[in-house]
């Protein structure tokens, strides 16, 4: 049940009308335990084999939170209850790669693990339950007693598959209460939900298609139509991923819930620091918080100790994207482009670009190695990576081909054009969190339609979203 298909708009049309009629009645338990049955019907079309896991992820991090006020040890237990969350991820997301890819033990040890099937969501969820124990047991949070409440917090049906992986000082509050949900918060969760979901089959599934292609025929084609295929690849994981998330926070909005923002127009970044600010910003936060910050931050005396917090925190981000070597060096590609940028100086607070050239040059530079790093992203064969690479940098550089359709290709490029124009008037237009074309009922209602007939005419297929992987 994808959030781009007609099952799910069913689905939440049923959820949304009687979670607002019971939020309206203030019947907060039957609205929060029918809430948590929708979550868990929403995970289970999915496979209800993986009720098992979440079930599990919820009751590990609910019973550790209920006893860590009652023991003396409590760092301990805490640690106890992140190895039992964590097993399940690390069971079925790295076992294999760790016993054929690492530790190359033999076929009769990981064969096994080769056939496990990674539960959808799981490193989004088990993450966001880790939020509560964490900050429990640092003093941030209060101890949740009330099971509907806090199995609602980690499986709320819009951040279960793919976040944004909120903290539970930030959802546990809004679930606890009834909220008073107006008509600028339905008018701008609509805004949201179609804007992500234009940005996914509008322009994510179009490029894909041209970036498959392209990749999977790299020694046929040209230099320049792989260097293509790589800008069209850092547009469509953005438009995939953000679209995503533009729809998680619609849908929960319209139910009167404030999620995270979790994009904020990372590619208008000047600095690579700048874009990490900026991208999977819940992602960020939750490694800046829990394990740069644990880890010293930057509070180290020693500089090579703070390069060596700054590097664990990009490495774990690779591996947490993915169990295999080209995520592992995609995290390793940023680690070494952000301390390169604070070895030459553009770290410090003084410095900034000062005129429009400045910026526009600066920006196209860290899209192009953002670009670059999102190649490890994207092909898993390190060989044909440094086969893209060689191919780019030779002579037929300058040379694109359209691929299958020159009318289809031209079409996707006027999409984009209309995409980036769409994008800097919401930049610019942004408030209190939110990148909304207008507060007016009237400009709104035009902009939804104008979106939905875009959909009708341009959209491409109800693929799943890439970061369902993870």
């Amino acid at each position: 049940m994808l959030f781009n298909s007609f099952d799910f708009i069913f689905f939440f049309l049923i959820v949304g009308s009687i979670t607002l009629l019971l939020n309206y009645t203030h019947k907060l338990q039957a609205r929060n335990a029918f809430l948590l049955l929708s979550s868990y019907i929403f995970y289970g079309s999915f496979n209800v084999c993986f009720l098992a896991i979440l079930l599990f992820a919820t009751l590990v991090t609910y019973i550790g939170g209920l006893y860590l006020g009652k023991v003396s040890n409590k760092k301990l237990l805490t640690g106890i209850v992140v190895i039992l969350s964590l097993l399940p991820l690390v069971t079925f997301k790295y076992s294999y790669f760790l016993f054929h890819d690492v530790l190359r033990m033999s076929s009769s040890v990981s064969d096994w693990t080769a056939d496990l099937i990674l539960p959808i969501g799981i490193s989004f969820f088990t993450f966001q339950a880790l939020t509560y124990t964490i900050d429990l047991y640092r003093g941030k949070v209060e101890c949740c007693r009330n099971l509907v409440d806090y199995s609602l917090f980690v499986a709320f049906f819009p951040t279960v598959l793919s976040g944004p992986i909120e903290k539970a000082r930030n959802l546990m509050p809004q679930l606890k209460n009834t909220q008073c949900i107006s008509l600028n918060d339905v008018m701008t969760g609509v805004g949201f939900f179609a804007w992500g979901l234009f940005k996914k089959i509008v322009v994510a599934d179009r490029l894909s298609q041209y970036v498959d292609w392209a990749y999977s025929s790299s020694e046929y084609v040209s230099g320049g139509t792989l260097a293509l295929a790589s800008v069209f690849y850092s547009i469509q994981i953005y438009c995939d991923f953000s679209g995503y998330s533009d729809m998680a926070i619609g849908i929960a909005r319209c139910l009167g819930i404030r999620l995270s923002n979790n994009f904020s127009f990372p590619y208008f970044s000047t600095k690579i620091k700048d874009f990490w600010r900026k991208w999977h910003i819940s992602l960020t936060s939750w490694f800046t918080e829990y394990v740069y910050f644990s880890l010293g931050g930057n509070r180290v005396k020693m500089k090579i100790r703070w390069i060596f917090n700054i590097s664990m925190v990009f490495l774990l981000s690779g591996i947490w994207h993915g169990a295999a070597w080209n995520f592992l060096l995609w995290g390793i590609i940023h680690a070494v482009l952000y301390l390169s940028e604070y070895a030459v100086g553009l770290h410090k607070k003084g410095h900034c670009y000062k005129s429009l050239l400045q910026k526009t040059i600066a920006g196209c530079c860290v899209f192009l190695l953002v670009s670059l790093a999102w190649m490890f992203f994207r092909i898993e064969d390190l060989s044909k990576i440094f086969e893209v690479l060689s191919k780019i940098a030779s002579a037929s550089l300058f040379n694109i081909m359209p691929g299958a359709s020159t009318v289809t290709f031209a079409i996707n490029v006027l999409l984009l054009v209309l995409l980036g124009i769409c994008e800097v008037f919401l930049y610019r237009n942004r408030e209190n969190g939110d990148a909304v074309i207008s507060r007016t009922p009237v400009v709104m209602c035009g902009w939804v339609c104008s979106l939905l007939l875009m959909i009708a005419l341009f959209g491409q297929s109800n693929d799943s979203f890439v970061y369902f992987q993870f």
